[in-house]
């Protein structure tokens, strides 16, 4: 295998402000021809076959594997990626009849949309902890309907007709890859051709907080990037993000310190004033720190119902501001709560994917002094402020290990939301986690989790994943759990069986590395054999 292809500092801070990157990968001859022959065969004649679309089209490994490829995602998640069990075919049938134009256009704007998580609803996240690859065997034109992504949305709660607009296609040769934030807005495309076109899609995550670089890094050091299509100025965020992926323990090492006229930038926020200069006060204001702390009333107005971008601008000027900010956005956390509250479930909460309170987002960017606070958050009245301050813990990753008590005390209780979080947050975190928790969340079931949610989960399967996931991310520390992961292979939802195996391939011992390749021989599929040759 060659080595992979690193991403540039211009490359890496493109992605982070657009959201995407578009790249072709080097592999054997033939192999998109192959892939596109075979993926052909199986749309016409079978129905879709989902998470199996990669045994089903083997060749497509040398695309995974190339190292553009890898090296993209070790750029964007860390040499640790783990690959996610979903995947997909996402088929165009050939056009019968041409498409009106105006038809095309309002039909693009409808598919867009952002997508949900596998197999029940997980938190949208701002960091780069999910990505997504979309590949194209096939020559893919404008007219053929390729995927259209909306740069800069991966920091957006929805979509909106103003972002619908901005779609932008992702056309190419064959063999066109594309690399995506998750949580980016994408459509696809209206085809106006009589040919197939493939798009698959594969999902990966980050397995371990980032300590350092993990792409072709020249300087540490923080730059617009030369090439920004997201509509609005969020450099705040950018920066915010930047510094995370180079392992920063202060994730604002980026942003400019400054001294300014609080009190100035603050009338600079209202509602009556134009969006771009609302911006450019709070991003002013996150410069002046702890200084700026009479701007966060102000500032937490902003959240929940204001222009996303507003809202993405005052989460991290409030990050910035530091401690001060602490108090107000509890209080809006349990606020939140109350009013989940009035409700059977949270509204916010959605099987597809779940939006966080723009608070939750805040505190978590302030780090270290919200900690206590969020920890007491874990023991409030309301599921909802619970679950999103168990959310905040878990993106501030090591940093907050001293809630891993609190965090673990969570499992225990019988809400599949604050538990299945509460994992996310535990896996993140990584450190001082006791494994014997998570061995015995691998096989949990609760008598309120057995309702069917969403595609035919219930919350059982999501809380073990999460288990396997967590293991997965503790690496070698998970090693007492061996045969818990041994007998979760057997589990009847297959996202936990994938992610045990992960968990089992990442401990390493000769064990470990036994049962993980019993389990996939059993599992080997000939891809030779069809319906002439059974042997």
């Amino acid at each position: 295998m060659t080595d992979p292809i690193l991403l540039t500092d211009g490359q890496m801070r493109e992605f982070i402000a657009n959201g995407y990157l578009v790249f072709e990968p080097t592999v054997p001859e033939g192999t998109h021809e192959a892939c596109y022959e075979r993926l052909n065969q199986i749309i016409d004649s079978e129905p879709n076959p989902g998470n199996n679309i990669l045994p089903r089209v083997p060749a497509m490994r040398h695309v995974l594997n190339s190292p553009e490829v890898r090296g993209a995602l070790i750029s964007v998640l860390g040499p640790n990626y783990l690959e996610h069990p979903h995947r997909y075919c996402h088929p165009l049938k050939p056009v019968e009849e041409p498409v009106p134009a105006a038809a095309a256009k309002e039909r693009l704007r409808r598919n867009c949309h952002q997508d949900g998580y596998t197999p029940m609803g997980h938190p949208r996240q701002h960091y780069l902890r999910y990505a997504r690859i979309m590949y194209y065997p096939q020559d893919s034109p404008v007219e053929l309907g390729p995927t259209h992504v909306i740069p800069g949305t991966q920091f957006n709660r929805g979509l909106t007709d103003e972002d619908r607009a901005r779609a932008l296609p992702l056309a190419g040769r064959a063999g066109t890859v594309s690399l995506t934030h998750f949580d980016v807005g994408h459509a696809a495309g209206v085809s106006l051709l009589p040919i197939h076109r493939q798009m698959i899609k594969f999902i990966y995550m980050r397995a371990s907080e980032p300590t350092a670089p993990t792409w072709d890094c020249k300087s540490t050091h923080w730059q617009k990037p030369q090439c920004v299509e997201s509509p609005y100025d969020l450099e705040l965020a950018w920066a915010h993000t930047w510094d995370w992926l180079c392992g920063k323990r202060d994730r604002y090492a980026s942003w400019p310190k400054a001294a300014g006229d609080v009190a100035a930038l603050i009338a600079q926020l209202g509602p009556e004033v134009d969006l771009a200069r609302r911006l450019v006060a709070a991003q002013q204001l996150a410069g002046c720190g702890v200084d700026a702390a009479e701007a966060v009333p102000t500032l937490v107005e902003c959240l929940g119902t204001d222009h996303q971008a507003m809202r993405t601008a005052a989460t991290y000027a409030l990050g910035a501001i530091g401690a001060p900010a602490v108090g107000p956005l509890a209080q809006a956390l349990r606020a939140a709560g109350r009013e989940a509250d009035q409700h059977e479930a949270p509204p916010a909460w959605n099987e597809g994917a779940t939006n966080m309170e723009d608070a939750a987002q805040a505190l978590a960017a302030v780090g270290e002094p919200a900690i206590e606070t969020l920890c007491a958050l874990l023991a409030a009245e309301s599921e909802w402020t619970q679950v999103n301050a168990a959310f905040a813990l878990g993106e501030m990753d090591s940093h907050a290990v001293a809630a891993v008590p609190a965090l673990t005390r969570c499992l225990e209780e019988g809400s599949h939301r604050l538990v299945r979080t509460a994992l996310v947050a535990l896996g993140n975190i990584a450190q001082g986690v006791p494994v014997e928790a998570l061995g015995r969340m691998l096989s949990a079931d609760h008598p309120d989790w057995q309702a069917e949610a969403s595609r035919r989960w219930v919350p059982r399967d999501q809380v073990r994943t999460n288990a396997a996931v967590a293991c997965a991310q503790l690496g070698q520390a998970a090693a007492p759990l061996e045969a818990q992961l041994f007998r979760a292979l057997d589990d009847p939802c297959g996202h936990v069986g994938a992610f045990a195996l992960s968990a089992l391939q990442r401990i390493g011992s000769p064990t470990a590395t036994q049962a993980a390749m019993d389990y996939l021989y059993s599992q080997r599929w000939d891809a030779a054999i069809d319906g002439e040759r059974q042997f």
